[in-house]
């Protein structure tokens, strides 16, 4: 009797536990550590070259986690960052292949997307990637290789993007 009663017990935990399971989503998350680590490789990467970069650092859900605009960075840079890192968080991909596929909707259709999803169609926004999942996103602004750079921050902290 004392087994039957544990064995029903036992069903019942594991059914509670594999119906919560079926409701909650696991997530991988940039941490603000890795967005500062990332966005100081980036800046490092720029000083390299002599340019003078925006980088802005967002995670899974588009809140910001780092934001840096360099000494003689133009200040039309800071606000094309943040909107880049935004592009490559919600496409998955980066803002250039962004651009080129609204070229190839037509110049109309992809501008009108862009404006009401508050995106940017320059290069410069690159989405981390982690265990298949967008966990974040940086975006550059103010250099000829903006993506570059956003890269060389990835591959500092994640390895290659």
């Amino acid at each position: 009797m004392r087994y039957l009663v544990r064995a029903a017990l036992m069903a019942v935990m594991l059914a509670a536990t594999s119906a919560s399971a079926q409701m909650t989503v696991e997530r991988t998350v940039i941490s603000s550590e890795a967005a500062r680590k990332m966005g100081q490789a980036c800046e490092a990467w720029a000083v390299q070259k002599g340019w003078h970069v925006s980088v802005w650092v967002i995670d899974e859900a588009g809140q910001s986690l780092y934001m840096y605009r360099m000494q003689g960075a133009p200040w039309l840079s800071v606000e094309p960052s943040r909107m880049k890192a935004q592009t490559a968080l919600q496409t998955g991909r980066t803002s250039a292949s962004y651009e080129e596929s609204a070229k190839a909707r037509g110049i109309i259709k992809g501008l009108d997307m862009a404006l009401l999803l508050h995106n940017f169609m320059a290069g410069g926004g690159v989405p981390v990637i982690l265990n298949g999942q967008v966990a974040g996103a940086i975006g550059v602004g103010g250099s000829p290789d903006d993506e570059g750079c956003a890269k060389a921050g990835i591959e500092a902290v994640f390895g290659k993007p």
